[in-house]
């Protein structure tokens, strides 16, 4: 029996307390080197992302540690935009094993998305979601109310590649 080295599994993580950040004016803020200036740069805090420039004039902060809020807060007491609890929001799952890209691959052309980026403002398998890369896939986060069918159809296509490998 052959080993398949195409398989790749999806997991759900538990929600944890996210918020996002938006400028006034939609352009990028120059808070210093802690935030990510350029739409697609993520900060991280060992291998965690913890303020993510998904789109212009947009941050999601998924998993923020204290220097972060602090960051947000600042920002926002300077002015120049305006954060927000986004707790439920969004769900997150990741995509992994040597098959993830392959599955992705069903939706979008990943590869050129993040050619340049380390994340961006998707749609995948028709549902609106920010997509990172990982070090052993691709982390994604998916609008809440979306989650059930991003699931469904992410898991029909990972069985129908499986089944064809």
């Amino acid at each position: 029996m052959s080993e398949n080295h195409d398989h790749c599994r999806i997991e759900h993580a538990a929600g944890a307390i996210a918020y996002e950040f938006a400028s006034y004016d939609g352009s990028a803020l120059q808070q210093g080197a802690l935030w990510p200036g350029s739409p697609g740069t993520v900060r991280t805090v060992g291998a965690a992302p913890v303020l993510m420039h998904y789109a212009p004039g947009r941050w999601l902060a998924p998993t923020p540690d204290a220097g972060t809020l602090s960051l947000l807060a600042e920002a926002q007491q300077a002015g120049t935009g305006i954060m927000v609890e986004v707790t439920g929001k969004w769900d997150t799952l990741r995509i992994l094993g040597p098959g993830a890209a392959r599955l992705l691959a069903c939706t979008i052309n990943w590869h050129m998305v993040l050619e340049q980026r380390d994340c961006a403002a998707v749609t995948l398998f028709d549902c609106p979601a920010i997509l990172m890369r990982a070090a052993d896939g691709f982390a994604i986060w998916v609008q809440s109310s979306y989650t059930r069918q991003f699931l469904s159809t992410a898991e029909q296509y990972r069985a129908s590649l499986e089944a064809d490998a």
